[in-house]
C-alpha cells in the first residue's frame, strides 16, 4: 500500500515540475466559453473535452483536455465537416504533450490564413480529432463535433 502512495506522490510532484499548468488567471471577467465533448474512437478508452474561450482581443483560446492517454505527443486538428463525413484540416492545434493530457492554442485564423472569430468558430462546420502520434496520424484516439455540428 505504501508503494501506491509513493507513486501517487511522485506523479503529483512530476506534474508540478513539468509546468503543465492549467492557466487559472484571475481575470474572471465576463468571458464567453463553449464546451464540447470528445468521444473515444477505435476502443481507445480516451475521452475528453474541448473548451473554446473568447479572449478580449477577439481571438479564441482552444483548450483540449483528454483522459487516459499514453505518453505519446498527440497531434490535434480542427477539421472541416462533421466527424462522420470527415474533411481536410482547417486549423492545426497545439499537440497534447507530456502526461498533463492538455494543450492550449490561441486561434485567430484557419491554417490558410482566413480570419476566424470566436462567434464564427461557434457556427463552424467542423470537428476535432486527436491522433495517436506523429507517426500514426491514421489512428484517431478521440474526436468530437464542434460548432454547427455539435448536438
Amino acid at each position: 500500500k505504501m508503494k501506491k502512495y509513493i507513486y501517487l506522490f511522485l506523479v503529483s510532484f512530476s506534474l508540478i515540475i513539468s509546468g503543465c499548468s492549467k492557466d487559472d488567471s484571475s481575470s474572471k471577467s465576463s468571458t464567453s466559453v463553449k464546451l464540447y465533448t470528445l468521444s473515444s474512437v477505435s476502443n481507445s478508452n480516451i475521452s475528453g473535452k474541448v473548451t473554446f474561450k473568447k479572449n478580449e482581443d477577439g481571438s479564441t483560446t482552444v483548450l483540449l483536455e483528454i483522459n487516459g492517454s499514453s505518453l505519446d505527443i498527440h497531434p490535434a486538428f480542427i477539421y472541416f465537416n462533421n466527424a462522420a463525413t470527415g474533411g481536410e484540416v482547417a486549423i492545426t492545434l497545439a499537440p497534447i504533450d507530456c502526461d498533463c493530457e492538455s494543450s492550449s492554442t490561441i486561434v485567430t485564423t484557419l491554417d490558410d490564413g482566413t480570419p476566424i472569430t470566436y462567434e464564427q468558430l461557434l457556427k463552424f462546420d467542423g470537428h476535432i480529432k486527436i491522433h495517436q502520434n506523429e507517426d500514426h496520424l491514421e489512428i484517431v484516439i478521440t474526436e468530437g463535433n464542434i460548432g454547427a455540428n455539435a448536438s
